[in-house]
């Protein structure tokens, strides 16, 4: 956060490359997922856009940058388009979700492509109660689609001291089933400014693939130092 010297990243983003001298980041736990509990509420983009204004005001961070993967990309464009004074002045979108069009509803008893997703969705569905209810939510008005609204905005916001317009980068995986590589290019549309790269071979799990969370990591480190100032 500006302030504080780091940044934030919602759902599961980190950045571990070695030499990176990044500040510090935190990695939100959303409602619904990993340890956060799972209250009987609408899983809807403002309710995680809330969820991180108040985590950042708990941790005393003025604002940040934000990162974003998967369903955390629409986090973060509805985030930073709402919040904007929270926002440093850099917004990545990894995989990003919130304007897809073709979406089928969760089913618990298929194995999804992802090995790693699949064990914790498993340890989720039986350890955290709720789990499936927020996930069936996510899927009906959750952040992963109709955020048209909220891209647009990014591309307009201005934020940090200089109220300069939103740096933004974009990362995708060319073989992603999950949140298909076209939407990418939905992003840059919507996004003039964005700097989209392109991991080519890269499913939907590129943050932990070996050969592609690399590449990740090493535009992350590149993207979020280029200027001096902290999230």
């Amino acid at each position: 956060m500006a302030s504080m010297s780091s940044y934030m990243a919602s759902d599961d983003v980190h950045c571990d490359t070695p030499n990176a001298h990044l500040p510090p980041t935190t990695n939100a736990d959303l409602y619904g997922k990993g340890y956060s509990e799972a209250p009987k509420t609408t899983f809807d983009a403002t309710l995680f856009v809330v969820q991180l204004a108040l985590l950042l005001q708990y941790i005393r961070w003025d604002a940040a940058h934000i990162v974003g993967f998967s369903m955390g990309g629409g986090v973060a464009a509805a985030f930073a388009s709402s919040m904007r004074h929270l926002v440093v002045g850099k917004v990545v979108f990894i995989a990003a979700a919130g304007l897809l069009t073709r979406i089928s509803a969760p089913n618990p008893s298929v194995r999804v492509p992802i090995p790693q997703h699949e064990e914790l969705r498993d340890l989720q569905s039986s350890a955290l109660p709720g789990y499936k209810r927020s996930l069936q939510s996510c899927f009906e008005v959750g952040p992963i689609r109709g955020l048209e609204a909220a891209y647009d905005a990014v591309s307009q916001v201005a934020a940090g001291p200089a109220q300069e317009k939103l740096q933004v980068l974009v990362i995708h995986g060319t073989d992603d089933s999950i949140v298909p590589y076209e939407e990418a290019s939905k992003i840059k549309a919507r996004v003039p400014q964005a700097e989209v790269v392109t991991v080519e071979g890269a499913a939907h799990n590129l943050v932990l693939q070996d050969g592609h969370w690399q590449i990740v990591a090493e535009n992350l480190a590149r993207f979020l130092k280029q200027d001096s100032v902290a999230v």
